[in-house]
């Protein structure tokens, strides 16, 4: 049982719904970037600074094995889901798609000096669920519609920063289910229906980052070496 490792995330930061998680490519060792929807009002991102003690200082703002206080951005509308991936592009830019309780799935991608900023065309409207994945530079989103039917969606890196999407051939595929099976695994039952992720990383040799948000609603994370999943 890993328990004891657990660590609160953003701890008072009004959030709420699923968490996504990903290795970025910041920092000595890869830092994390964990994002979450505002309980309101637009999006949260923390960052976990994954380097040790050796390592060169990075950022003087957050010590070594600890979590940023969370940077807010995207306001004006209420979101319920939102992942984050790191992408290839840029170079090293992180992609964001967030859905909207109005149904519409957003388009965002951080770069360094600007910060997060929203595209011009979104990815779909009448959006009742999502998955983000994906491969170097290329994007595929999984799409289930308000009216029940399915899709899958493609954008390559043809005029990036700007992204264009176009129907798939793969099928659609949403959450399995196994990052909560993880945490059940290392005895932890205190678990949101639905708000579990996993992300692999490198550090440690390789390690599975879990987060997800306990019953009453904080956000946690719990790093597992693969070797202990």
């Amino acid at each position: 049982m890993h328990s004891e490792n657990v660590i609160v995330v953003g701890a008072g930061r009004p959030t709420s719904g699923p968490v996504s998680l990903t290795q970025g490519r910041y920092g000595a060792r890869g830092n994390l970037e964990l994002l979450a929807c505002d309980s309101r009002d637009g999006l949260w991102v923390f960052w976990f600074n994954a380097d040790e003690a050796e390592d060169p200082l990075q950022s003087p703002d957050v010590p070594a094995g600890c979590w940023s206080a969370g940077l807010a951005f995207a306001s004006g509308r209420h979101f319920v889901d939102a992942q984050i991936v790191q992408s290839t592009l840029g170079p090293d830019h992180l992609e964001v798609v967030a859905l909207t309780d109005a149904g519409t799935l957003e388009s965002w991608y951080w770069s360094p000096g600007p910060g997060f900023q929203r595209r011009v065309r979104d990815v779909a409207a009448s959006v009742r669920r999502f998955r983000l994945t994906h491969d170097g530079g290329v994007l595929h989103v999984s799409l289930e519609l308000t009216g029940g039917s399915s899709a899958s969606l493609v954008s390559g890196t043809d005029g990036y920063p700007d992204r264009m999407w176009r129907a798939s051939s793969q099928p659609p595929v949403f959450d399995d289910g196994s990052a909560e099976r993880a945490l059940q695994g290392q005895g932890i039952t205190d678990v949101a229906s639905g708000t579990a992720r996993a992300a692999q990383s490198t550090r440690n040799g390789g390690t599975t980052e879990l987060a997800w948000r306990d019953r009453s609603g904080r956000v946690r994370h719990l790093a597992v070496p693969d070797s202990g999943i």
